[in-house]
């Protein structure tokens, strides 16, 4: 197993790893160092390296929770859009159902008109005959 050797805050360590992680090991390194530059460029020894080491492990404790957050957060999200999309489904099958009951009444409704144009003819033919009969009484 290859070794990595790094030097953080005046300190030789080394790193057994893994090839295929090299690259990710480096990364992460490097943004250790820089989480704690923040820490310790500028205070010209006062705070000690253990302190240093502290308040970086605090801000990325404070970043962790932050991330967690978001991620109950993106999970409540997820599930008010699954609710919204079942919601969605539902109220477009009603809709549609809506749509096929409307159409039925209209089809009944032309069928009326139809039955009812037939009665309305049927009445005036009725009528035609009753008043040739009068006229043929007279």
């Amino acid at each position: 197993m290859p070794t990595l050797k790094a030097e953080i805050l005046g300190s030789n360590i080394e790193i057994n790893f893994e090839e295929k992680e090299r690259e990710k090991l480096l990364h992460l390194i490097n943004n250790f160092k820089n989480r704690l530059s923040e820490f310790s460029n500028n205070n010209n020894g006062r705070i000690s390296n253990t302190a240093i080491i502290f308040l970086a492990a605090l801000k990325a404790e404070d970043q962790l929770e932050e991330i967690k957050n978001l991620l109950v957060k993106n999970k409540d999200d997820k599930n008010n859009i699954e609710k919204l999309n079942k919601e969605i489904v539902l109220l477009t099958d009603k809709v549609n159902k809506f749509k096929s009951i409307n159409q039925q009444q209209d089809k009944n409704h032309s069928i009326l008109i139809e039955e009812i144009n037939n009665l309305e003819n049927m009445l005036l033919s009725i009528q035609k005959k009753i008043l040739l009969k009068n006229e043929d009484r007279y």
